[in-house]
């Protein structure tokens, strides 16, 4: 059941691309050269070539759903969360495209373009990502969070020690990679909305593609591209655990907000999990959690008197 709902929901992401197509062959015969592609409110300021942006749209429809494919492929539920994804970005360009092309024609040229009532449509994606979310198949909680490990040697007082550990998303870095290159295609082609969106996307991708995890004395520090971005201090940490995580169980990849707390999830596997003073618990990725959490655990413990 769980296999053949995400795979139901895997197919729905071919339904931009199928539209994209029928609209152009529709519209085979009045297709107008240029259309309206970028607006500033309802009115047009930037126009591209009906063809190119044509085959633009196309090729992203047909990533996304090979993509939403080869996740739906794989037994494990947690790829199945690719699929909002897939849809938002193959509906959003599908419909930009379609909508540039029916303003277009109802104007009677693009000049005279006007978006009105059409901007709903692209928006419908975001409807469509929430309710494909939503009708995800759940895996149940994985068990209690592991150990709490110590170091076997305390440290001595005076002694300094610090760890890094790197958590890398295969799929962010695919994603970043693909979304570059849309982003310079659109630009080229005049699509600087589009342009806008992919480079966002480019952005979000490359950020959690590579995350460094550092413990020292002062605590728990995230950074990607060596810039700090997170920190967690020492004196606001209780308890630091090794588990498994499951993007399923903590909403999905990147930076999450849960009922369980607060994640940073790059892939699926072991992970770091801080029980903090009077707040909210922290997940974060990392491969070699044991000896983090170790660590951690070693610097939050009260040292002996020297």
């Amino acid at each position: 059941m769980t296999t053949s709902r995400t795979r139901l929901l895997a197919a729905t992401s071919a339904v931009p691309l199928l539209a994209v197509v029928i609209a152009r062959l529709a519209w085979s015969g009045q297709l107008p050269p240029v259309v309206a592609s970028h607006w500033s409110g309802t009115e047009p300021d930037r126009f591209s070539d009906t063809t190119t942006y044509f085959w633009i749209a196309l090729a992203v429809c047909a990533a996304a759903a090979v993509i939403a494919g080869v996740v739906a492929a794989r037994v494990r539920t947690d790829a199945a969360l690719w699929l909002p994804a897939t849809v938002l970005v193959g509906w959003t360009v599908a419909t930009a495209w379609i909508v540039s092309v029916a303003a277009t024609i109802e104007a009677g040229s693009p000049e005279a373009a006007t978006l009105g009532w059409w901007i709903v449509v692209p928006l419908l994606g975001i409807v469509w990502a929430i309710a494909t979310f939503a009708l995800l198949p759940r895996t149940s909680h994985s068990a209690e969070n592991g150990a709490a490990p110590t170091l076997p040697v305390p440290l001595t007082p005076g002694e300094r020690a610090a760890w890094t550990g790197y958590a890398r998303g295969r799929w962010a870095g695919v994603l970043a990679l693909a979304m570059a290159v849309a982003a310079v295609v659109s630009a080229l082609v005049g699509a600087l909305w589009l342009a806008v969106l992919f480079l966002g996307l480019t952005i979000a991708g490359g950020g959690f593609a590579s995350v460094t995890v550092q413990i020292d004395r002062t605590g728990l520090t995230l950074s990607s591209w060596n810039v700090r971005w997170r920190k967690i201090p020492l004196d606001s940490i209780d308890e630091a655990r090794v588990t498994e995580i499951r993007p399923a169980e903590w909403g999905g990849w990147g930076y999450r907000f849960t009922p369980r707390g607060t994640a940073v999830v790059i892939r699926a596997g072991e992970g770091i999990v801080v029980t903090r003073t009077g707040g909210r618990p922290f997940a974060v990725t990392v491969d070699g959690a044991a000896q983090g959490a170790a660590l951690l655990n070693t610097l939050v413990a009260p040292r002996p008197a020297s």
